[in-house]
């Protein structure tokens, strides 16, 4: 039996998105085959492209994303930037526009988007993978009756920064997490996130599963 393997954790990019789709192999049995769909969400959790298995799709996803927050042009995303960045998505979300973005909200919004897909009744299963995991909680993951890691979505990047636990983000929470996030991106502390320190956190899916 092959085993799924945590390689490595990320910021997870608010989830950047990794779904594992579980598709039977040939030659009969009961046998699994992992299959990986990189889910291309922003840092503050805007899907930017429908879930692909075209890893070279998805980086282009988050390039684009990039680019657009960057509004000054010089490569790098300061923290004026990605603040303005929540103030965008924020009115986006909020629905009814009442001053609050609610967990049903924010599920509307993305449903109604033209990148969201669901799974076509084909007889896969499709799981959800944590980007956001540890080694050890990987090494421990539960498995199903056939033996395959059920790994479990992390924090919504939206929600996540309803630091009351009132099941509510206002404007405020929401620049709080995404400098939050700014501070985790800008690896060398310079106070901007540069491309390359982006797409460092962003292709951390990629570098998370292997098959043994």
């Amino acid at each position: 039996m092959r085993r799924t393997v945590w390689r490595r954790a990320g910021l997870g990019l608010g989830l950047a998105g990794l779904c594992l789709v579980l598709a039977a192999c040939g030659g009969g049995g009961d046998k699994f085959r992992p299959g990986i769909r990189y889910n291309p969400i922003s840092p503050l959790g805007e899907p930017l492209a429908a879930p692909t298995r075209d890893a070279d799709a998805y980086r282009a996803a988050m390039r684009d994303w990039f680019a657009r927050t960057d509004t000054e042009k010089d490569s790098k995303l300061s923290l004026a930037e990605i603040t303005a960045e929540a103030d965008r998505v924020f009115a986006l979300y909020d629905l009814n526009r009442d001053g609050f973005v609610t967990s049903y909200e924010l599920t509307q919004y993305r449903v109604g988007l033209p990148t969201h897909t669901a799974p076509a009744d084909s007889g896969r299963r499709l799981r959800p993978g944590r980007i956001d995991m540890s080694p050890d909680e990987a090494a421990t993951a539960r498995v199903d009756g056939r033996g395959r890691a059920d790994y479990r979505m992390g924090i919504d990047p939206v929600m996540s920064a309803d630091s009351n636990a009132d099941f509510r983000v206002t404007p405020e929470e929401l620049r709080a997490e995404a400098a939050r996030r700014h501070a985790i991106m800008d690896q060398n502390g310079d106070g901007a996130v540069s491309l390359a320190e982006f797409m460092e956190q962003a292709e951390g899916p990629m570098r998370a599963w292997a098959v043994e």
